[in-house]
């Protein structure tokens, strides 16, 4: 039985969050349903509902449609400023489009020029983690369309330039890295720019928050 004043159902996350970190209930592992859980903490099953919430919302469970409630099998990455990050990558599509009203202000471009695009799905374990779409001026260089070519080696950039935010996902977002509404993504704006200050890269990635450590340094 959980105790008051505190909210019931907040307490159960707290003791459900702190047997998850213990490895009662490991990763990738079941929790017990909703009744069992309302049994053995004396509540109704709307409460329990409530606390497996809070712990949806914070990445510590996931529920797939008519399955049960896992624990998160992935621990957090950390991604460090400047450094690879050693995820698996795929590759969504690689082509021209027409720049993005933000991307053709931040290149320097008239709104609606052509630009390259390679977008690209990153995996951990299998699962997708982040979405990173990279946009060039568009070059008659038929290398830059090949997947083994990074376009950063032949653009040289000498510095780079980051705005970090959290939002909300919009649906495609949702679906592609398997979240759910009320989670949160951090978009980080990334420019890279050559020689003479100029922009020769943004490259926008969205990844899960509760999945993400950034670490930066000065």
């Amino acid at each position: 039985m959980v105790e008051t004043p505190r909210s019931q159902y907040a307490q159960i996350a707290s003791e459900l969050r702190a047997r998850i970190d213990d490895g009662r209930y490991p990763p990738g592992s079941s929790l017990p349903s909703e009744t069992r859980l309302a049994e053995e903490f004396g509540v109704t099953r709307v409460t329990i509902n409530k606390a497996l919430t809070l712990l949806r919302t914070s990445g510590d469970v996931k529920v797939r449609r008519g399955a049960d409630t896992r624990v998160r099998s992935l621990p957090r990455i950390t991604r460090e400023a400047g450094q690879p990050d050693g995820l698996e990558s795929r590759y969504r599509e690689i082509g021209q489009v027409s720049a993005p009203p933000a991307v053709a202000s931040t290149l320097r471009l008239g709104e609606g020029s052509p630009v390259l695009v390679r977008r690209m799905l990153m995996l951990a374990g299998g699962e997708p983690v982040q979405i990173s779409d990279s946009y060039y001026r568009w070059s008659t260089d038929e290398a830059l369309l090949r997947e083994d070519v990074d376009p950063r080696s032949r653009l040289a950039p000498v510095r780079f330039a980051e705005d970090v935010t959290v939002r909300v996902p919009d649906e495609a977002e949702q679906r592609t890295l398997e979240l759910e509404a009320f989670q949160t993504v951090v978009e980080i704006w990334g420019v890279a720019y050559a020689a003479e200050d100029v922009p020769v890269e943004v490259r926008v990635q969205v990844m899960p928050s509760h999945l993400w450590k950034l670490k930066y340094r000065w």
